[in-house]
């Protein structure tokens, strides 16, 4: 029988057992292109155009990033809504959920990132050692989607929402504020020209002799 790798095991476990690409083609089950199918729907890389495929990847990337959010606020609601729990332990259970969703996120943005662009063939084409290209960013999105669908069946399955509760998507933040022009400032008024000054009358110079004082 075959020994899983511990961190495949674990991996698998926190996904709801979806393997990655490389490992699911030798263990002949779906790959992550085959379980990202439903949240990628139009999104063919056979079409020839790789911008089209890729725009449509990071479409869906993110409408899986809001459904995820939906399903995860949805937990948090159960949680707090669960009568049955004293309200303290209703608290620590909910500020659990949120670390957990916390280490979740960590470790699929670092294995979306990290490893993913090396499985599917994309390794193949580098350029310098580093991976490079579309092949590389399809990978990292069909990632993140996969990723993220199994967690957020994962979570709607263990934490169904109560009767009633709806989701609302948290608020865009709001455009920062422009400041208002400045008013308009007159020009400064021109210094004043001072007045020129009052002529002098002009002292004649002595005339007759002149004496000369001896001093003592």
């Amino acid at each position: 029988m075959r020994r899983w790798p511990r961190r495949a095991v674990l991996a698998a476990a926190l996904l709801g057992a979806v393997p990655h690409p490389a490992r699911a083609q030798s263990a002949g089950q779906p790959t992550a292109a085959a379980v990202a199918a439903p949240a990628t729907g139009a999104c063919d890389p056979a079409q020839g155009n790789a911008r089209l495929y890729l725009d449509c990847l990071a479409a869906a990337a993110k409408a899986g990033q809001e459904r995820l959010d939906a399903a995860y606020a949805g937990a948090l609601a159960a949680i707090r809504a669960d009568e049955a729990v004293a309200p303290v332990q209703r608290q620590r259970w909910a500020n659990a959920m949120d670390e957990a969703q916390g280490r979740f996120v960590r470790w699929r943005n670092f294995e979306c990132q990290n490893i993913a662009p090396y499985e599917g063939g994309a390794a193949r084409r580098t350029v310098g050692g580093r991976l490079m290209g579309p092949d590389g960013l399809g990978q990292r999105l069909l990632c993140l989607i996969a990723a993220n669908d199994a967690r957020r069946a994962d979570l709607s399955r263990r934490y169904p929402p109560p009767p009633g509760w709806t989701y609302t998507p948290p608020a865009a933040a709001p455009a920062p504020a422009t400041s208002p022009p400045p008013p308009d400032i007159p020009p400064a008024a021109a210094p004043e020209t001072p007045p020129a000054p009052t002529p002098q009358p002009e002292i004649p110079a002595p005339t007759g002799p002149v004496r000369i004082i001896d001093m003592p």
